[in-house]
């Protein structure tokens, strides 16, 4: 049995156990997607025992000590106690900030993706104020983004359902403008089409719900190379898998069909 640690990858465990996903499953309702094995092939290669923790909403030694009873050989990080006075500043400084309020649920429910009205309010607020993010799930994309924009947060679960997202700047001198998400490579749909045939992955996420199209489009465009694209179906024009791509060194091309159909041709920059 392999030795595990919160950065240990949740697919090197199942790997090494299939037992784990009931293990972990068996923790509390918000492990339960681990069953679908669709959502366990995208999310388990992503996602280490402290992100899954954080999903799930409890501390990463839950999920350690869980594995450890059948089997696994644990090596557990900071206690609760040390972890609480190592952000006690932080949580200190949060607690003295005036609370502005977005409840981006009713976006999501319309089928609009909130990151433009995130932005927007982030943008106009002032540094003594903090933005409370309600949501049904932990905006992971997001937060990886803001985190590169001088932002520190954190993630509470009131209730069944209701994730409750703080977010206050820690350096003033970033920019909150924004991101840009216009395509860096000019090249037309048809063409990346007609460059690109024969040489296409597929990927449909219309269907998904949220976060996986942006985890299934990260999975997929790992397996493009030189000469080669993914083909994405989707509802909408994903604004914070644009500068994930653009990251990673990818550009992306796109044709609207309506306003709940669009597709994208994702190729290395």
């Amino acid at each position: 049995m392999i030795t595990i640690d919160e950065n240990t990858k949740i697919s090197d465990i199942l790997d090494s156990n299939e037992k784990a996903i009931e293990a972990i499953a068996m923790i509390n309702s918000n492990f339960n997607k681990l069953k679908n094995p669709i959502l366990r092939k995208f999310l388990a290669k992503r996602v280490d025992i402290k992100q899954a923790a954080s999903i799930g909403g409890v501390h990463p030694n839950i999920l350690l000590g869980e594995l450890s009873k059948i089997g696994f050989i644990v090596q557990y990080p900071e206690t609760p106690l040390q972890n609480k006075e190592k952000f006690k500043t932080k949580y200190s400084q949060m607690s003295k900030l005036r609370t502005v309020t977005l409840d981006v649920r009713p976006i999501l429910d319309s089928g609009v993706d909130p990151f433009k009205e995130i932005m927007a309010k982030l943008k106009e607020m002032n540094d003594d104020e903090e933005l409370l993010i309600i949501n049904t799930f932990e905006p992971i994309p997001l937060l990886n983004i803001l985190k590169d924009k001088g932002y520190q947060y954190e993630t509470i679960r009131p209730k069944e359902g209701e994730v409750h997202t703080r977010l206050f700047k820690v350096n003033t001198n970033i920019d909150t403008t924004p991101i840009n998400i216009s395509n860096k490579k000019e090249r037309t749909f048809e063409a990346a089409q007609e460059e690109f045939q024969g040489n296409m992955y597929e990927a449909d996420v219309r269907d998904l719900e949220m976060p996986m199209p942006m985890v299934t489009i990260l999975e997929e465009v790992e397996k493009i190379g030189e000469g080669q694209a993914l083909f994405v179906h989707h509802n909408k024009l994903p604004q914070y898998l644009i500068p994930e791509l653009e990251n990673r060194g990818f550009s992306y091309v796109t044709n609207e069909i309506d306003d709940q159909n669009i597709k994208l041709i994702i190729f290395k920059s």
